[in-house]
């Protein structure tokens, strides 16, 4: 699960920096098969799912004016995939490495 995690924050930042060639649909994807494998972090999984979606909905807005809503929703999401990445990491069961 971090694995996945990792990987999605950086395809994360790979379309802030270039918002045209992302792959966040791929990521979603991604996040909704983790759900329902690890359910036991559910709650947190769907916080990124959803803070994934609202920077995908805003890479229109960041190709264009690159104003701060923008930029904010990007910055939601790499927050909210740090915090289930440090989640992971602090456990001590490797069934989620």
């Amino acid at each position: 699960m971090k694995q996945i995690l990792q990987q999605v924050k950086e395809e994360l930042e790979k379309a802030y920096d270039n918002p045209q060639s992302n792959n966040l649909d791929q990521c979603l994807l991604q996040l909704q098969a983790a759900r329902e494998q690890y359910g036991d972090k559910g709650n947190m999984i769907e916080n990124c799912i959803t803070a994934v979606t609202q920077a995908r909905n805003s890479i229109v807005a960041l190709e264009n004016a690159g104003d701060v809503s923008s930029a904010a929703a990007f910055g939601q999401a790499h927050n909210a995939l740090q915090n289930a990445i440090e989640s992971y990491s602090d456990t001590d069961d490797n069934q989620y490495q």
